[in-house]
Parts: C-alpha cells; sequence; structure tokens
C-alpha cells in the first residue's frame, strides 16, 4: 500500500474515535494548512481534527481521486445547523521516509464552506462574486 494509499483510508474512516492514533499517519511535527487553520505538530493538528467533530455532526470524508505521490480529492460531508452539507476539497501531503505525513495542506472554498452559513456574509459574497465574475451566474 502506498503512502498516499494509507493516509486516504485513515482520512476515509476518520472519526473522532480514531483521533488517538494520529500518530501511526503524522509525524510529530507534521505542519498543516487549511483556508481558516495553521498549525504545527500533532497537538494543533489534533485540536484542529477535534474542532471539526466539535463544530459539524455526521461527519465523513468521501475520498473521490488519488493522485500519486501525495494529493487526494475529497468530498466533506456533514451536518450544520441541522441541513446536510457536502463541501469539495483537496489534499496535498509530503511524506517522510517511513511513510509519515510531514506536510498536509488542505484547499477548499471558505466561502462555502464557511462564510456563506451566515446571512450578512453571504449577502456580501454573492456581491463580490457577480462583481468578479466574468461570466454571468444568474
Amino acid at each position: 500500500m502506498s503512502y498516499l494509499e494509507k493516509i486516504a483510508e485513515f482520512l476515509g474512516g476518520l472519526t473522532e474515535g480514531s483521533l488517538g492514533k494520529l500518530s501511526e499517519h503524522y509525524a510529530a511535527g507534521v505542519r498543516f494548512e487549511d483556508p481558516m487553520n495553521h498549525g504545527e505538530g500533532l497537538e494543533d493538528l489534533g485540536l484542529v481534527f477535534e474542532d471539526l467533530f466539535k463544530q459539524l455532526k455526521e461527519v465523513q470524508m468521501e475520498i473521490t481521486g488519488k493522485h500519486e505521490p501525495g494529493a487526494l480529492e475529497w468530498v466533506l460531508h456533514y451536518k450544520f445547523r441541522g441541513k446536510t452539507r457536502a463541501l469539495p476539497g483537496g489534499s496535498f501531503f509530503e511524506f517522510d521516509a517511513s511513510g509519515l505525513v510531514t506536510r498536509q495542506r488542505d484547499f477548499w472554498d471558505a466561502g462555502v464552506g464557511v462564510y456563506e452559513e451566515f446571512p450578512l456574509l453571504n449577502i456580501a459574497l454573492k456581491g463580490i462574486r457577480k462583481m468578479v465574475s466574468v461570466v454571468d451566474r444568474d
């Protein structure tokens, strides 16, 4: 099993209960970045994942694509404020010689995944998108 397949399997089955196994997949000094967080080390990464499960319900990551040596496409399925959501994204990984993740950089649209949940921000985002859009979306 490749390093990428190993982390894909872990993330695809990630639950709050599996957070204790982060050190089996991530190096002690792992660097993590996404649109909302930047962290270094297992403790920071653990806090990010713990918060994910605190804020969202019925969290499940569906792996939709694997690109060796270190990129995954995924859809995060979850419930927030009683509504089912699906947030597409991608992750880039760097691995050490033993296959542990030393760097993870996640990409997803915070405008869709977070800001649209707040009415005033959603109105502002729609206006900005309309101003900068080359093709009319409406």
